[in-house]
């Protein structure tokens, strides 16, 4: 879960790095950890979707975080062993995930009274 030497991660993915790993994800399920996790840093889940087929990953979510001033994506996606998570918030492999997330979040914040 841990990102690759010498690239730049934002503390938001830190932040969500250390909640997910406090989750028992087999007890609670994917969905219920993420929501826990989101909880514990002020973040929501945007949305936990299934991953293609060919996909290393079973599942792909997405956990919106602020630090009062900026919106960030964080991704986190469930291996196909059903207990591996990686957490990025890199939008270059993730654009149409990222856009997805953005739009989502923008309905849902809409939709509130």
């Amino acid at each position: 879960m841990m990102p690759d030497a010498g690239k730049a991660v934002s503390l938001e993915v830190v932040e969500i790095e250390l909640a997910l790993g406090a989750q028992d994800i087999v007890a609670d399920g994917f969905e219920g950890a993420l929501r826990k996790a989101a909880d514990l840093v002020g973040g929501e889940l945007i949305f936990n979707i299934r991953a293609p087929e060919d996909s290393d990953q079973q599942r792909i979510a997405a956990i919106s975080v602020s630090d009062g001033a900026v919106e960030q994506m964080v991704f986190v996606m469930l291996g196909n062993d059903g207990t591996s998570l990686t957490v990025t918030s890199e939008q270059g492999e993730n654009t149409l995930l990222s856009k997805l997330g953005q739009d989502f979040a923008a309905v849902m914040k809409g939709q509130r009274p």
